[in-house]
């Protein structure tokens, strides 16, 4: 198997998951290694600059933290496991791979960017570094491309691959060559699987061409998102690998399609060197910035597709992102703000709920779900982590600032709820989020929120609109 993982990585085409290699096959390892660019962390040494939007964030991941190093590791049970032996991750489907990556990222984004406290979470950097690392190994050699009955090349696994690859990357100084190899194999494989099955017939649309809803209830933005992951991740790690350009232009025509509304297949504003309505397939939005998703329109899904946000992995490498990542944001924040809903109105789903208004309540933290919500009303950290991408992204200095008051409603919600635990995680039970994997959740958008704002304190993205 590890003749057959150093070949794959020092091809462009790649072999089948499993097959035997002879000796004569297998190259140098630096071969393999050679494309992968550093994260420079010394960016993050200065700690003068902060902001009230950072500092929130940086006490929910803390506290996201805490609960996965103690609390969350033993009911895993990885406790049991010795630091150098791989974890029992219990299976392939998405509970048993999808937490355990979201944990990663959010331990390696606090550990790397200075974050990490343990007088906070209890528990000493070095053991926090080694169940980052165990977490990472354990992923990527549990992966099809490392292990015959592994994990990967289905749904949603383009997203737990992204995340595995995102904290390893982030580690990658820590890893050693065989860990590195099994990590650049399950990214390899993940893209090839995306490049292979998410082509013009191979992705959801919620409307088709010609504006007849062709997927009842069931919108594609956040899995078009979602399964631009792992690509962006690979682009923004090796940006003079041979396949970047493929790679790039799948990512941009997933990130297109999953936000497209209808009036954008009229439109011909370039993006990355074509007009939009030549990038789309049908859409996936509605003209006023509403997802409908589980058959309502569901604010929760209003956000999902900003979570897979790539622009993040350029912008921790220094390279720009592209400019159609930043489509339709003000859009959708406009439609939490301002779109009123008025009780008793026939809409998507259902019937508007007492008492009507707006999606964000004026003046609190609270969130009004139109037609209810089938996961349960005490999820803030998703619009935590929309309105800091808004704040960071967003062409209107009004709307950034309002964003940012936005996520400090939505943030102070959550330091509530997890100041009622010793341990630091979030929800009470299934009642204020039923999400199997809640707590991870919480992680994973803690995550990209801190980011996002340690970043702003440092300078500003960079984007670019050239052809790939």
């Amino acid at each position: 198997m590890r003749n057959f993982v150093l070949l794959l990585l020092c091809m462009t085409t790649f072999s089948v998951s499993g097959q035997e290699v002879n000796d004569q096959s297998t190259m140098d390892v630096e071969e393999g290694l050679k494309w992968v660019e550093d994260i420079d962390w010394t960016r993050f040494e200065e700690k003068s600059k902060t902001s009230p939007q950072q500092l929130m964030l940086g006490e929910i991941l803390l506290n996201a933290n805490k609960y996965a190093l103690t609390t969350w590791w033993e009911k895993r049970g990885f406790s049991g496991t010795a630091s150098g032996d791989y974890l029992d991750l219990k299976g392939t489907l998405e509970h048993k791979i999808r937490p355990v990556a979201a944990e990663a990222e959010a331990l390696a984004t606090s550990l790397r960017m200075g974050l990490y406290d343990p007088s906070v979470t209890g528990v000493p950097v070095e053991e926090a570094e080694t169940k980052t690392i165990q977490m990472i190994r354990s992923l990527a050699h549990s992966h099809k491309a490392n292990s015959i009955d592994g994990w990967g090349r289905k749904w949603q696994s383009a997203l737990w691959a992204g995340y595995s690859s995102f904290a390893a990357w982030m580690m990658w100084d820590k890893l050693d060559d065989q860990d590195r190899l099994e990590v650049l194999a399950m990214i390899y494989d993940e893209c090839e699987w995306v490049m292979d099955n998410k082509g013009l017939l191979g992705i959801k649309t919620y409307r088709n061409l010609n504006g007849e809803i062709v997927s009842l209830g069931d919108t594609g933005a956040e899995e078009n998102a979602w399964d631009s992951l792992v690509l962006t991740v690979a682009c923004a790690m090796m940006p003079d690998h041979p396949e970047y350009s493929k790679w790039m232009n799948k990512m941009v025509f997933l990130n297109l399609n999953a936000l497209a509304r209808p009036s954008d297949l009229a439109s011909r504003k370039k993006y990355n060197g074509k007009p939009l309505k030549e990038w789309l397939v049908g859409t996936n939005i509605n003209e006023d910035g509403t997802i409908v998703n589980h058959h309502f329109i569901h604010p929760d899904y209003m956000t999902s597709p900003f979570e897979f946000n790539p622009i993040k992995f350029f912008w921790l490498a220094q390279k720009p992102a592209p400019q159609a990542m930043k489509r339709n944001i003000d859009l959708v924040f406009h439609a939490f703000t301002e779109l009123e809903f008025h009780e008793g109105d026939s809409i998507t789903g259902g019937v508007v709920k007492s008492p009507g208004g707006t999606i964000y309540k004026p003046g609190s933290g609270d969130i009004f779900y139109p037609l209810g919500t089938d996961w349960g009303e005490g999820r803030r950290m998703n619009f935590v982590s929309f309105n800091s991408t808004v704040a960071a992204f967003s062409n209107d200095n009004e709307i950034k600032k309002e964003a940012g008051e936005w996520l400090l409603k939505h943030g102070e919600v959550v330091l509530e709820m997890q100041s009622r635990f010793e341990d630091g995680h979030t929800y009470l039970d299934e009642s204020e989020d039923s999400y199997p994997s809640r707590e991870e959740w919480v992680a994973d958008k803690a995550t990209t929120a801190y980011i996002f704002e340690t970043l702003k304190l440092l300078g500003r993205p960079k984007f670019t609109n050239k052809r790939f």
